[in-house]
């Protein structure tokens, strides 16, 4: 009998938590805030959101991954949920602008910079020096992940009527909060490794 990892119990325990989020949350909220024309938006983003949870757990399934990537992988997906749960005057808090700057760009930043130190300790693992190229490599990666998303999100727009994607400002502004995000990324691990 194959042992489970952390990484098997925790995509494990975020598979049913996304699960139950949707039976009752997501459904009821998203027809709340977009009402039932666009509710095909919905579940194009939750089939995607399970591919990419298939795909990372069969590709790194085998890596001995530590807790605090673990935690900081949970907590872009507890910042995703607020997001989407939290209200603030009757909005959504992804509606919300803290500074002029709305949360869904925070949340952006904090996903690219997440996003940026675990790719960071990957190639660290796999005895990659992290200098300079690898670092540009990094800020390279998580952007065209991020792009991929928008990518993923211009699809909605051109499928469905009245969609929540926003404009192409929104769009570009999403990038935006991504490269700001993987670049403090960096920033922190190069500060925190060199003081060591």
């Amino acid at each position: 009998m194959t042992k489970l990892t952390r990484l098997d119990i925790f995509l494990v325990f975020n598979s049913v938590l996304f699960l139950l989020m949707c039976i009752f949350f997501y459904f009821d909220r998203f027809i709340m805030f977009h009402g039932k024309g666009n509710i095909h938006e919905f579940f194009f983003y939750a089939a995607v959101i399970y591919f990419v949870i298939c795909c990372v757990w069969f590709k790194f399934r085998k890596i001995t991954v530590p807790y605090y990537i673990l935690i900081l992988i949970e907590a872009t997906i507890l910042i995703h949920f607020s997001g989407a749960f939290v209200e603030v005057d009757g909005r959504r808090l992804y509606e919300f602008r803290f500074f002029t700057v709305r949360y869904d760009k925070f949340v952006h930043s904090i996903n690219s910079l997440i996003g940026s130190l675990v790719l960071l300790y990957l190639f660290a693992e796999n005895n990659y020096r992290i200098g300079k190229f690898i670092c540009m490599i990094t800020i390279f990666s998580v952007l065209g992940i991020g792009a991929i998303i928008e990518i993923l999100e211009f699809i909605i727009t051109l499928t469905v009527d009245n969609n929540g994607v926003g404009t192409y400002t929104n769009n570009m502004l999403d990038l935006v909060a991504n490269i700001f995000g993987s670049t403090i990324g960096i920033a922190c691990y190069r500060f925190y490794t060199k003081s060591e």
